[in-house]
Order: C-alpha cells, then structure tokens, then sequence
C-alpha cells in the first residue's frame, strides 16, 4: 500500500453528480462534459470495486511534489472533486507561490546590505497578501471599463489568473513566437487579457509594475542562492534547456515545488499529531472531514512559520458539500406544480365574481332608463320590462 494512496469516495454524491452532468449540466463544452464523465464513472467503477476506497499510484516528481497515475483528485476538475470527497472542509495556502517568495525577502534584503524594512522595498507584494482582494478591485477599476457588479466576478478571475502567471515568471510581453515545430505561441498575459486595451492598461498600472519589480527581484536572488549554494545539482537534466544551459524557470520551479512539499509536511504532522488525518492531498490544499477548530489552524500556521522561517504562510478554509440525488421525475412534477400554481394565480387576478357582473349590468340598465323619456318608455315595451326585470 505504499505505493498507493487511497481516498474514500462519496459514492452517492458522485452518483449523484454522474447524473447531474448527464441531464442538467448545460454550460460545459462538449469535450469538458465528456472527460469529467469518463473520470468520474472510473472513480466510481473502481471504487465499487474496492469497497468504497479509490487507490491512486503515487508517481513523484523530481521537482518535489507528489503526483498520481491516471485520474485522481489531483488531476479532475473542481466540481467532480467535491462529488467524490463529500461532504468535507478544503483548507489551501493563501497565496502560496507569493508566500513562499516573500519568506527569502529578509535574507536579500540583508544580504544586499539595504534597509531591512519589508514594507518599504517590497510593497506591493505585501499588499497582494495582506489585502488581496482589496489590490485586486484597485487594479480592475483601472484595467476594465466595464464596472458593473455582474462583470466584477470574471474580471477578478482574470487578474488572478494573470498574477498567478506573473508570480510564476510571465513578463509584461505582447509579441508572440514561433517556435520550432512552426506553431504561434502568445506569452501566458495575451492569452489571459485578450483584449489589446484593457492588456495595455494592465501592463502600465503603476502597483502591478511595482509587483512585476519585486517579483523579479526575489526570482534572482533565488536563482543565484541557488547557483552558489547547490553546484552539483546545476547539470541534472530536468534543470536545463536542450542546449544544456541552466534554465532561471526550471530552477524556481523546483525550488518552490521543494518549498510547497515541505510546508505541506508540516500541515500534516502538526494535523496528525491532534489526531486529524486528511482523506485527500492535492499540492496546496489538505481535506479534512470535519472542520480545523480555531486553535488547531492557529497551531499549525505557528508551525508552519516557525519551522521555515516564513511568517507569511496562512491557511484558508472553505466548506464543500456533496452532490444530493435529484430524481428527474420529482423535478418534472415540481415544475408542473409550479405551471399549476401560476396559472390559478393568474386566473385569480382576473376573476371577477358572477353576483358582482349581474349588479354591474342591473346598474348600467337602470342609468339607461332614467335618461329615457317617459314617452320613450310607453313606446317600448320591451325596455319598460327590462327594467321591471332591473
């Protein structure tokens, strides 16, 4: 079993999400819809099979993370995660690749002889991870021209995808390259912020220059640590270029995945030794059954931070929930009630009462015959009885 590590899969809520993606789920591709529901009736298929538990071979990686063969928790999109886990709590690191960078800050700024004050050399990275929200809002009144609420959430996914790329060594480009095989290749930004303004816009904004400096001020210092203090890993083939030259991404990538695997040991020895143990790993995010009381997550970011030397490591939790069975004829039935229920409404509004129509019409009779002349009346018996009758 070493080899393996097994989660124990919802088998109901992924049941449950099978048919959800198969009769209601209407804004995925075609394609999109067609891998979740092969991965998910693998999931399932095989955890039948094993009473309830899917095992996931380990497969890791020479830079340091741990990864799985085939489909696993990992590797599944976020919806068909939470089918298979149930009920459970996510608790991820906040920022990390930001983090984990702003944990080597005092160290350049000692080692290059400036002022140690943090806040004053590396501001805008500090308010991504103190106030993320806030720095992103401040960017997108900038960026888009569109501020309306509805477009607030998509503009929010795009800055944080472009940071994310940016945090991993995306430059402020807009040329593109071809590469040798003749395919056109845009840099990460362009294929993010595709509209040329709001790109332009997000290039020139003054704090997302500032978090591009930074970030590259911490890339190099890593990048040379690295070089001077680990000569003999500096040819392993997974860290050049094909030309054999050392490759500055390659290298951060390690470092950081090295990084994010030591860290996320520490989450779970300090979690197992209160007697909590995660049902799945994925990276930067750990999944407990039941929710981290406050003194426990307290206690863990102490260790975190204080066994790296990293004050900026925070846990954010969120709460997932299962997928319930949902029976196509009970919905069919409460969507005909509901017809039901609007058509006797709309009926209502428009009833009026046969007792009411009779007076209605006994009135308009009776002003009529006030205004007709006697004379008028002897002539027409006809009217003389309807207003006996009135």
């Amino acid at each position: 079993m070493n080899q393996f590590d097994p989660i124990q899969v919802d088998a109901r809520s992924l049941e449950s999400y099978i048919v959800w993606l198969t009769t209601e789920a209407t804004k995925l591709t075609k394609e999109n819809k067609a891998t979740a529901l092969r991965q998910a009736r693998i999931v399932l298929a095989s955890s039948n099979a094993f009473n309830g538990w899917y095992l996931q071979r380990k497969k890791p990686s020479d830079f340091g993370r741990m990864y799985y063969e085939g489909v696993s928790v990992q590797n599944v999109n976020k919806e068909l995660r939470r089918a298979m886990l149930g009920n459970c709590w996510e608790y991820d690191i906040r920022s990390i690749v930001i983090a984990w960078k702003m944990g080597f800050a005092q160290q350049y700024l000692k080692s290059s002889g400036l002022d140690d004050d943090v806040r004053h050399n590396f501001p805008a990275t500090l308010n991504y991870l103190v106030d993320k929200a806030d720095f992103m809002w401040t960017v997108r009144l900038y960026v888009f021209d569109d501020h309306r609420k509805l477009a607030g959430e998509f503009h929010m996914k795009l800055l944080k995808q472009a940071f994310t790329a940016m945090s991993f060594g995306a430059r402020l480009a807009s040329t593109g390259w071809q590469d040798g095989s003749g395919h056109w290749n845009n840099p990460a930004l362009v294929n993010i912020l595709k509209n040329t303004q709001e790109r332009n816009r997000f290039f020139n904004d003054r704090s997302v220059r500032a978090f591009i400096k930074e970030q590259n001020t911490l890339d190099d210092y890593l990048f040379k640590q690295f070089k001077t203090h680990y000569p003999e890993l500096l040819k392993l083939p997974y860290l050049v270029t094909h030309s054999g030259r050392l490759s500055k991404a390659k290298v951060l990538a390690y470092l950081y995945q090295h990084g994010e695997t030591q860290v996320m040991d520490i989450v779970r020895a300090s979690a197992a030794a209160n007697e909590r143990k995660p049902i799945a790993n994925v990276h930067d995010a750990i999944f407990f059954k039941r929710r981290l009381g406050a003194e426990l997550k307290a206690e863990i970011e102490w260790q975190m931070r204080s066994q790296t030397g990293n004050p900026y490591w925070h846990l954010t939790a969120k709460e997932l929930k299962r997928y319930e069975s949902r029976h196509l004829d009970v919905i069919a039935e409460e969507s005909a009630h509901k017809r039901r229920i609007a058509a006797e409404q709309a009926k209502a509004v428009n009833y009026t009462p046969v007792g009411i129509a009779e007076f209605e019409v006994s009135v308009a009779l009776c002003d009529y015959f006030e205004r007709s002349t006697s004379d008028q009346m002897q002539l027409d018996p006809l009217a003389k009885g309807l207003r006996v009758l009135a």
